[in-house]
């Protein structure tokens, strides 16, 4: 026997566990034929023949008493899978890749086995050296294959030499001059042509576009509320994107996108205060039914009671926009790198347009959640810059515009409170809804964020409590500091407070995310951005409409919805000016002789300023002259309750600003009418 048949021979007879029946010489026929067929089956040629050939051209065997194998022998496809199964596993726990095809070989089978066993030490190193982390998730997504996702979300991978943190993507290719500003924070010397403007152009559009579409879905899909900014920067993500696994650039661009997203979602908001309602077109009308009691003791006969009112509330939008004119790309460059040179410890590392959204974004939606709570649509006043404040409605001027249709009676009493009356002033006016509901189930009152530091302030001097204020809560539950909802964006003389269902008051827009898509336009060598959207605010249920405001008293307040204050500054007798910083509601009383209002001093270009008329003993009226010339007309109210809201005239002038001669907007110092009311 040759010695290559008799190690091979070895080799088998120990695969199949008959090396004792073997050597005792107690093989069967059965147990022969297995070997055979192993044999050929492994080597490709039969013991017998494998006999009959010489052994000439044998490799070197191995030493010792292990089983002599030549490392081009071939194993056979069961073995090659079994081995594949083993490499594959392996692969998967030390994060390496698994081979695509089984070694065929002896040789190629030690060679990864050899390969398999590395990469598990290196892994077990590795790991050894980083201790137990007391954040799992944190740890499991930066270990994942999504580790890379957040670090690019982040701007934490380097750039490659073709494209911005190696995506390869048109979007991020370095080949664009924006993108290249980013890579290299070196400003451009020579002026850009019509070419590269246009292209910036299209692609900044074509971002802002993206941008407004992923606000919507995400709002569409209910998933806008789980973008948690401190979450997101910490690697962890409540967002499915497995959907975007194979668009490879579209995956990192919604990623950052709802980066930016979720940091202005940490930006102050009411939209938890007040629902926003999308896919309000222009006017839309709901009807609200208001029914009288109907039950009765028994009796016989047709003898019928109750009724029911409708009282139509109108939610409507106005059109917004903002436009800039960017004169100089140059001066936009030194800025950005200005920009990632102060703020190099930003958690996102902004791309140029990426970064100058995210800044144009931030201000407009600042203007907007400050704009929905004191805004007041007036109108447009053409070739100037308008307050942002006046481009909409906000809730105040909702609960204001119910007032005024005579759907609800304020509080005629509770005027205005200071920072030593206001928890007394809330006590009361609670107290005076609970003497008219049947209970205060899910009622909440509303006020002014600015003015808590009084209430805690009151609170504590009469209650004696700080920290909680648990100690109250039995006798004062409804009106503990932490059970008001405290509106921001009111300004300090906004002094008015509300009682209803939190949800019942909303804001309104057209298509969700709209502000956001930003648009570019080329002009020479300036560049125009500017985005469209649309506005609004009001409530779901208001009250019972009624005629006059005799009809409203008998009422009772038992039809409303929403109960207010009357926060309003009395004017002093035979007062002709007034004090903007005061309030933006005045209200006027019994003069000596007829007097005129001549000026609103210190008035605000941002307020409408509201002028109501208290009594008609020598009523306060406001001639068509002076400051109040641009009024449609003097008025003169025939009753109590009339009224006239006026605005700031703004005027463009020339100043010179750091030695450079600028157009800019101020008042003129007179002022315009929005609307009025006199009886007939």
């Amino acid at each position: 026997m040759n010695k290559r048949a008799k190690e091979r021979s070895k080799g088998i007879l120990g695969f199949l566990g008959f090396n004792t029946k073997e050597k005792a010489d107690k093989m069967t026929n059965q147990d022969w034929e297995k070997f055979n067929n192993s044999y050929k089956e492994k080597y490709g040629i039969s013991f017998t023949e494998d006999l009959e050939k010489p052994d000439e051209n044998e490799p070197p065997t191995t030493e010792g008493n292990q089983t002599e194998v030549t490392t081009g022998d071939v194993i056979s496809s069961e073995m090659q899978q079994q081995i594949l199964a083993v490499l594959t596993e392996a692969a998967e726990a030390s994060g390496t890749n698994a081979p695509e095809n089984p070694p065929a070989t002896v040789g190629a089978v030690m060679q990864s086995f050899i390969t398999a066993m590395n990469d598990a030490v290196q892994t077990i190193r590795t790991l050894s050296a980083n201790a137990e982390s007391n954040v799992p998730a944190a740890v499991v997504s930066g270990a994942s294959q999504n580790g890379r996702d957040f670090a690019v979300i982040l701007g934490h991978v380097p750039h490659t030499a073709t494209h911005l943190f190696g995506i390869e993507d048109k979007f991020f290719s370095r080949e664009n001059w924006w993108n290249s500003i980013t890579a290299t924070r070196v400003v451009s010397n020579t002026d850009y042509t019509t070419d590269e403007i246009s292209a910036f152009r299209e692609a900044f559009n074509f971002y802002g576009k993206t941008m407004k579409n992923r606000v919507n879905a995400l709002v569409e899909n209910g998933q806008i509320a789980l973008l948690d900014y401190k979450k997101m920067i910490a690697g962890e993500s409540s967002i499915d994107y497995s959907e975007l696994e194979k668009e490879f650039g579209k995956r990192y661009m919604v990623r950052r996108q709802d980066m930016i997203i979720a940091y202005l979602r940490t930006l102050e908001s009411v939209n938890d205060i007040f629902p926003v309602r999308s896919n309000v077109q222009d006017k839309e009308t709901v009807v609200n039914a208001f029914f009288s009691e109907f039950s009765q003791a028994f009796q016989p006969g047709r003898v019928f009671k109750g009724g029911v009112k409708f009282t139509p509330e109108i939610y409507h939008v106005d059109d917004v926009m903002f436009k800039h004119l960017f004169d100089n790309l140059k001066d936009l460059e030194r800025q950005y790198i200005g920009y990632l040179n102060k703020e190099g410890s930003n958690p996102m590392k902004w791309t140029f347009i990426e970064w100058l959204l995210a800044n144009i974004y931030t201000v407009l939606f600042n203007e907007q959640q400050r704009r929905r709570v004191i805004g007041v649509r007036c109108p447009v006043q053409e070739g100037v810059d308008n307050p942002a404040v006046l481009a909409a409605d906000g809730i105040i001027r909702s609960i204001w515009r119910v007032i005024e249709q005579r759907k609800i009676l304020p509080f005629m009493d509770l005027k205005v409170y200071d920072e030593t009356t206001m928890l007394e002033y809330a006590e009361e006016m609670w107290q005076m809804i609970m003497a008219i509901l049947p209970n205060m189930a899910g009622m909440r009152m509303y006020a002014n964020k600015k003015h808590r530091p009084w209430f805690l302030k009151n609170f504590r001097e009469k209650y004696s409590k700080d920290g909680d204020f648990t100690g109250v809560k039995d006798s004062i539950m409804d009106l503990s500091p932490e059970s008001i909802i405290w509106v921001p964006n009111m300004d300090m003389n906004d002094y008015l407070m509300w009682v209803t269902v939190p949800g019942n008051a909303e804001n309104y827009e057209l298509t969700p995310g709209e502000m956001y898509a930003v648009y570019f336009q080329q002009d020479l060598e300036s560049l125009i951005s500017a985005s469209w959207w649309k506005e609004g605010a009001g409530l779901q249920m208001a009250g019972l409409q009624c005629e006059t405001i005799a009809e409203l008293e008998k009422t009772g307040r038992r039809f409303q919805y929403i109960f207010t204050n009357y926060p309003v500054t009395k004017l002093q007798a035979d007062e002709t000016k007034l004090n903007g910083l005061d309030n933006t509601v005045f209200e006027t009383g019994e003069n000596a002789s007829a007097v005129a209002i001549t000026d609103i001093e210190n008035a605000s270009v941002e307020r409408v300023y509201k002028i109501i008329c208290g009594s008609l003993t020598n009523k306060t009226t406001i001639k068509k002259s002076g400051k109040f010339e641009n009024i449609k007309s003097t008025w003169e109210p025939a009753s109590v309750g009339d009224y006239i809201t006026v605005y700031a005239e703004l005027k463009k002038e020339n100043q010179t600003i750091a030695g450079k001669q600028v157009q800019v907007t101020v008042p003129t110092g007179n002022f315009l009418e929005l609307d009025r009311r006199v009886t007939a």
